[in-house]
């Protein structure tokens, strides 16, 4: 098991984190390439869409944060996410340096369905812990700019 988690949705909120996952530390932002974000997962917690990461060729990746995690936050974290979720290992590019790699875990939809639109209550998370994380600027417009459920 890694002890790298990468974030890229809800949990860049660093107040999230600290709930969830109180023994982890946050380690820096890091890029998966050749992925997209997509919202795959109707969420009652949120209220719609939940986000993903899908491997796609034509995109060139999606920005997030890598976590340290002791195995108690693992366990913690698998509670969280539940049964829609399952953890898969991925390469992601420290600060986005191509000769920064670094393996890690995340966490994706078991079933993808959709797209479903994100509430915007979810949405305004994920957009604020792209900016504390210091997300790039582009990432960030691109993400204000994401449609949301009335």
């Amino acid at each position: 098991m890694s002890r790298y988690y990468f974030a890229y949705a809800s949990n860049l909120d660093s107040t999230q984190m600290e709930r969830r996952c109180p023994g982890s530390s946050y380690r820096g932002k890091a890029f998966l390439p050749k992925h997209r974000l997509a919202f795959t997962h109707p969420s009652s917690t949120w209220g719609g869409g939940s986000a993903d990461v899908l491997e796609d060729l034509d995109t060139p990746g999606v920005w997030g944060a890598v976590y340290e995690m002791t195995p108690d936050d693992w366990k913690r974290m698998d509670e969280a996410e539940g049964t829609a979720y399952k953890r898969v290992k991925l390469t992601v590019l420290e600060a986005g340096l191509e000769d920064c790699p670094l393996d890690c875990q995340a966490y994706k939809v078991v079933d993808p369905t959709g797209p479903h639109l994100p509430s915007k209550l979810y949405h305004e998370k994920i957009v604020r812990g792209a900016l504390a994380r210091g997300l790039p600027a582009g990432w960030i417009a691109w993400l204000r700019g994401l449609s949301t459920k009335a």
